[in-house]
């Protein structure tokens, strides 16, 4: 064998046995795989292209109904005048933009949080804002002369939107201006009633898959369907610290923040849910499960702390007076922000002889601790205190005027709470008073600035506390 022949064979590449197989054995292979699976298979060689996007081919239009019929079963059959390749690719909304692929969603990726790709049928183009605005123009931006762009236009499809400016594809239009330069005087009318008529059926197409897309009863009924599920299944497997009911704890998975997300606040977020597959169905239900828990940890950690509060506020006048630190500085102690939990369980009370003895002698010291330091915090049973912890928009405050002495002895005293600037508009308007002075005349209720400050009243902390059924309003 000659040295020539053996650098020829070396240099010859082998080509790809598949591309060597009969095209109707590829077409009935092809036929077992989803719409998505075929455009990426149409990018990997020119033969393949050829075989899946052929126009008006049997064949491709074989596959892709298939395919269509197999996997996307809730979608119409394309109306006449439209391929079914060219149907079914525009419907894939989970490939992003044609042009630039904005809000591609990956398959085994994160969840969607927007959709920004847009269907515009009367141009055939699945694309963004961005890219529908780079590759259309308007009347006012053609510089032709009118009674030319009246007869070249006349025939063309295009986009009105909010009262502006008809819009019209820019390679229609340059297309269209060529041809029409290139047309006999004789022929332009023959030429315009002929484009008319295929923009009327355009149009139909047009509206008919406008249709197709906006009414999409069974893939909404889906979705619902599919939400439901995934918090049943969940209401199933996350602990029920206080035997609620499934309808309870289910209540609470949708207040979580990633299902408000997606069902409610956010309507990029709601329009992504439409690209979920089932890989981001699966991540979704961990991500609120992982949410409730971290709420359960959080109200377990308030109702704690509000079962401490509640202890000081029983040793008041008794063995503490409102200006002891322990008071005072309660919510600023170390050992308060993380008490000690029983493994999360708020269902086992507190030892009164571990409180008594140990915990509460301890909240006492560290309390007496900030107090002794120059930049200590303004104390809680203070204006500035409750409203350094974020309470100046709730009612904890008390007019001072109205109030006989700096404390309030008797607990059941009957007085009005007011917000911050609630109170100061009472002090002004009841009481005639211009130049407030907050420390003079402004009190705050310690029970309510606990409640307030640890939520007690919200419906996070009562997670613990079995509620009756009518507490939930849809």
């Amino acid at each position: 064998m000659s040295i020539t022949h053996c650098q020829h064979n070396k240099s010859s590449k082998p080509k790809s046995i598949i591309l060597n197989i009969p095209v109707e054995v590829y077409i009935d292979i092809c036929k077992y795989l989803p719409p998505i699976d075929l455009v990426t298979l149409s990018l990997v060689c020119k033969k393949f292209r050829q075989w899946l996007i052929a126009p008006s081919n049997f064949g491709t239009e074989q596959i892709w109904r298939t395919s269509r019929t197999n996997f996307l079963s809730s979608l119409r059959t394309p109306p006449p005048g439209i391929s079914e390749q060219c149907y079914t690719f525009l419907h894939l909304i989970e490939l992003g933009c044609q042009f630039c692929e904005a809000g591609k969603v990956d398959p085994r990726g994160a969840l969607p949080t927007e959709a920004p790709a847009k269907i515009y049928w009367i141009f055939r183009v699945r694309c963004c804002r961005k890219c529908l605005t780079e590759r259309v123009v308007t009347t006012n931006q053609i510089q032709e002369d009118q009674s030319v762009l009246d007869f070249a236009l006349s025939g063309l499809p295009f986009l009105v939107q909010n009262n502006r400016p008809c819009i019209y594809w820019k390679k229609d239009v340059e297309d269209a201006l060529r041809e029409f330069a290139s047309l006999d005087t004789k022929d332009i009318f023959n030429w315009q009633t002929e484009n008319l008529l295929k923009l009327r059926q355009k149009n139909l197409i047009a509206s008919y898959c406008n249709n197709v897309t906006r009414n999409e009863p069974w893939k909404k009924w889906h979705r619902k369907t599919k939400l439901r599920t995934v918090i049943h299944q969940l209401s199933m497997i996350v602990p029920n610290d206080a035997n609620r009911t499934h309808l309870q704890v289910e209540v609470e998975l949708r207040r979580c923040p990633t299902y408000k997300k997606y069902t409610m606040s956010c309507p990029n977020a709601s329009s992504a849910m439409k690209l979920f597959n089932e890989h981001h169905w699966n991540q979704f239900q961990e991500i609120i499960h992982h949410e409730y828990n971290e709420k359960r940890e959080y109200a377990a950690l308030r109702a704690r702390q509000y079962d401490l509060f509640l202890k000081v506020y029983s040793l008041i006048p008794s063995k503490y007076s409102m200006n002891d630190p322990i008071v005072q500085y309660l919510c600023h102690c170390p050992s308060f922000k993380k008490p000690p939990l029983n493994s999360w369980d708020n269902c086992l009370p507190w030892d009164n002889n571990f409180l008594d003895t140990k915990f509460i002698p301890q909240l006492a010291r560290e309390a007496q601790e900030i107090a002794n330091k120059r930049n200590h915090p303004p104390p809680i049973t203070t204006t500035s205190g409750a409203q350094k912890i974020g309470l100046s928009s709730r009612c904890v405050f008390l007019c001072k005027l109205c109030v006989k002495g700096d404390e309030i002895v008797d607990k059941n005293i009957c007085t009005d709470l007011f917000e911050y600037k609630n109170v100061r508009m009472h002090l002004r308007n009841f009481h005639g008073i211009k130049n407030i002075i907050d420390k003079k005349m402004i009190m705050t209720d310690f029970l309510e600035v606990g409640k307030q400050y640890l939520k007690r009243d919200s419906r996070v902390v009562c997670f613990f506390l079995p509620l009756y059924d009518d507490f939930y309003v849809y």
